[in-house]
């Protein structure tokens, strides 16, 4: 029923944007593309079609309602970052293909203790760390099968105790904290970058290494905080009998490290090391310089060719057991349908620069120019934190970010001091299975039921919401060197 009301819905703003006169100071064209934001958005949280198929809405309303050429609107599929997220996509592919994700985890989970807070804590890392490079849902699948071994026998130990549920939610919460760590480990972070690029073509490019010192911040100070907040809230306390040989002999199955796994180890490292060293860093004192500032070639190369120069060596590589690092019916598994829904923000965003749209919304909200940065950052984290509870945060912020630079700009303030607050909040969901994938796939473990999960999450949420007010404003803002005022690349 709410799918074909959605369905409806959006097809009645639509014909409403064609049929009824544009508002004054805007012209037809933005306002046509006002219908079809709002068809996007409400199709998204209804799913009244797939929400893949959604994000290609434009290709074909755009062009037929003089909103974008049939061109312009393509390109926006073809970014440069829609390319990087591919390209990581693929590697994170062969990881999961040669299985050094799991060998990954197991070393950090040995290595950390296994008492049922360390065990909590030593599946938090080991799921946050694989997060920033791994899809987020891939992560908690692999892991779920380990931590099913430890919830059963920790049952057979204590039949009353919470360590289940704790476990499961850990997991779950971890992967989402460790996804905003680099700009490849969650969808919205490479809308972001993009739309960045898109709206303000003057703006600092958002490179990998730019992210780092946004991302690592959250993942280093949120996962312990969690962790702290997880152990309390279940009062998880003492060991359990077979805890130590379960990690033993899921360790002992693994063997040697093969051939495979150590050269596409290799291969990602050397991925990483180019997208971190790409550009000049500038200590202050010194400057680093990248590769490509050597080669002479920084304004030939992006993140982009990185990636996927780094995914061509998968099919290129052998794996020394007469195959490839990566073969295409393996890299077919990708989340084809995360590119798109990129893509299609893309566009979005650009269709608000071009029609004017960006600048008319920025010049009916020029009142929040009255209320401190501060405020304005607390009030949108909360609203991006809630929303993405019943929306997809990629979705959610293919459909925001625009909205929020427009406000900044209306209150002459940097749209980066809302953007990356609301990028960030995406990922801080923690109520209900539909919020993230990896609610979903933890509450359909059977572990989890919705009441408990929403209990835990709302607490959570609130805390998420003044922690990443605090960190952002005082921590990243000057870390960035942010100007809190508009800056000159806007216009």
């Amino acid at each position: 029923m709410l799918k074909k009301i959605g369905l409806w819905a959006g097809l009645a703003l639509v014909a409403f944007t064609l049929l009824w006169p544009a508002p004054e100071g805007l012209n037809p064209a933005a306002w046509r593309a006002i219908g079809v934001t709002l068809l996007m958005a409400i199709w998204w949280m209804t799913e009244a079609i797939s929400i893949f198929m959604t994000a290609l809405v434009p290709l074909a309303l755009f062009p037929l309602l003089g909103i974008l050429s049939a061109s312009a609107t393509a390109e926006n599929y073809g970014h440069n970052y829609v390319l990087m997220l591919l390209g990581g996509f693929f590697l994170a592919r062969a990881i999961e293909y040669q299985g050094l994700h799991r060998r990954i985890a197991l070393a950090i989970i040995r290595k950390i203790g296994t008492s049922r807070p360390k065990l909590i804590l030593s599946f938090m890392v080991a799921t946050a760390f694989l997060s920033l490079w791994i899809a987020n849902v891939a992560v908690v699948l692999m892991l779920l099968p380990i931590a099913m071994a430890l919830i059963n026998q920790d049952a057979i130990d204590n039949q009353n105790s919470r360590f289940g549920l704790a476990m499961m939610l850990s997991i779950a919460y971890a992967a989402s904290i460790g996804g905003t760590g680099s700009l490849i480990g969650t969808p919205p972070n490479m809308v972001l970058a993009g739309l960045l690029s898109s709206m303000y073509p003057e703006a600092p490019e958002i490179s990998f290494f730019t992210w780092l010192k946004i991302g690592i911040p959250v993942v280093l100070l949120g996962l312990p905080l969690l962790w702290v907040f997880m152990v309390r809230y279940f009062k998880i306390q003492g060991r359990f009998a077979q805890s130590d040989a379960i990690i033993e002999e899921q360790w002992v199955r693994l063997g040697n490290m093969q051939p495979g796994e150590r050269r596409v180890l290799i291969l990602f490292v050397i991925t990483a090391l180019g997208w971190i060293f790409r550009r000049n860093i500038d200590f202050g004192w010194f400057t680093l310089p990248g590769w490509s500032n050597l080669l002479g070639i920084e304004d030939f190369v992006h993140d982009s060719t990185v990636a996927i120069a780094g995914a061509l060596g998968l099919f290129l590589i052998s794996d020394q057991s007469g195959g490839r690092l990566l073969t295409w019916k393996e890299a077919s598994q990708v989340p084809w349908g995360v590119v798109l829904i990129v893509g299609g923000g893309y566009a979005l965003a650009n269709a608000f620069g071009e029609t004017g749209l960006a600048v008319w919304l920025g010049g009916h909200l020029g009142f929040i120019g009255a209320f401190p940065p501060l405020l304005l950052l607390l009030a949108v984290v909360s609203i991006m934190v809630f929303l993405t509870e019943i929306n997809s945060n990629t979705a959610t912020a293919n459909i925001f970010l625009p909205v929020w630079a427009a406000m900044a700009m209306a209150g002459s303030i940097n749209p980066l001091i809302l953007m990356i607050p609301a990028t960030i909040a995406c990922s801080f969901a923690f109520m209900l299975p539909s919020g993230t994938g990896t609610n979903a796939v933890i509450f359909a473990s059977g572990q989890v039921r919705i009441p408990e999960m929403a209990r835990c999450g709302f607490q959570l949420n609130l805390f998420s919401i003044l922690f990443l007010t605090v960190i952002l404003y005082f921590i990243i803002v000057p870390l960035l060197g942010l100007e809190v005022t508009l800056p000159a690349w806007v216009h």
